[in-house]
C-alpha cells in the first residue's frame, strides 16, 4: 500500500512538472507589490499611499559564479523578479523602484530618481564649479568620495541593520554621464561581518542615497 501513495505522489509530481513546465511557483503581484513598496518605504520614509503602482514580472539571464567570476552558459535557470514602479513620467521613468524575487518573495532592491533631489545653494555652487563633464575627473575628489562611502554605510546601518557591525565599507566606483551631470554617483559595498553585502549610491554635491540593493537575495 505504501509502495502504491508513493508512486502515486511521484506521478503527480510529475504531472505538476509538466503542467508548469518545472518552474518554481511564484508569490503573488499582490506581495510583492507589498514586498517592494515596504523596503521603498523604509529606504526613504516615503508615503506611497496616493502613489500609481505598476507591478510587472520579468525573467532575466541566469548566471554562474566560478572563482569570483561572473559567467554564462546559456544552461542556468533564468532569475525571476518582479519590479515594482511608482509614478511613472510619460517616457516610463519612475519615482521610486523595487525590484523583488518572484520565487522568494524578497525585497532586494530600492531606487529613488535624481530627479527627487534638490541641491541647497551651496551644494548648486559646488555643482557648477566643477566645469563640464568633459572636465573630469575632478582633483580632490578623493576626499568628496569617502565622505559619500561614510554617509552610505552610516545610511545603511541606520535603516536596515542597526544591530550588526560592520566589517568594512569598500569603493566600488564613482561615475556620472550627460544625464546625470553634475550629479555624481558614488557606489560602494558595505559588507557587514555576518557577511550581509548591501551595495548603496550616494549622489554627489546632495550628499543623498539615490539606490540600494541586497546582495545575494535575486536568485
Amino acid at each position: 500500500m505504501k509502495r502504491r501513495v508513493a508512486i502515486l505522489v511521484a506521478l503527480i509530481l510529475c504531472v505538476s512538472l509538466f503542467l508548469t513546465g518545472g518552474k518554481p511557483k511564484l508569490v503573488s503581484e499582490d506581495a510583492a507589490k507589498e514586498a517592494g513598496l515596504a523596503m521603498i518605504r523604509q529606504a526613504y520614509g516615503v508615503d506611497l499611499a496616493s502613489a500609481v503602482v505598476t507591478v510587472e514580472y520579468h525573467e532575466r539571464a541566469g548566471v554562474t559564479y566560478e572563482d569570483g567570476e561572473r559567467i554564462q552558459y546559456g544552461t542556468e535557470e533564468p532569475m525571476r523578479v518582479y519590479v515594482i514602479i511608482t509614478n511613472p513620467d510619460e517616457i516610463g521613468n519612475p519615482e521610486y523602484y523595487a525590484e523583488v524575487n518572484a520565487v522568494t518573495g524578497v525585497a532586494y532592491r530600492a531606487d529613488k530618481d535624481e530627479s527627487l533631489i534638490s541641491l541647497t545653494p551651496e551644494q548648486q555652487a559646488q555643482a557648477e564649479a566643477i566645469g563640464k563633464v568633459e572636465d573630469l575627473p575632478i582633483e580632490g575628489f578623493e576626499d568628496d568620495e569617502a565622505n559619500a562611502l561614510q554617509i552610505g554605510e552610516d545610511w545603511v546601518r541606520a535603516h536596515f541593520e542597526p544591530d550588526i557591525p560592520v566589517l568594512r565599507t569598500v569603493s566600488n566606483s564613482s561615475m556620472t554621464d550627460n544625464y546625470l551631470f553634475p550629479i555624481i554617483q558614488v557606489d560602494g559595498s558595505v559588507i557587514f561581518i555576518d557577511g550581509t553585502i548591501y551595495n548603496v549610491e550616494v549622489c554627489w554635491p546632495a550628499m543623498e542615497v539615490t539606490s540600494v540593493y541586497l546582495c545575494n537575495q535575486e536568485y
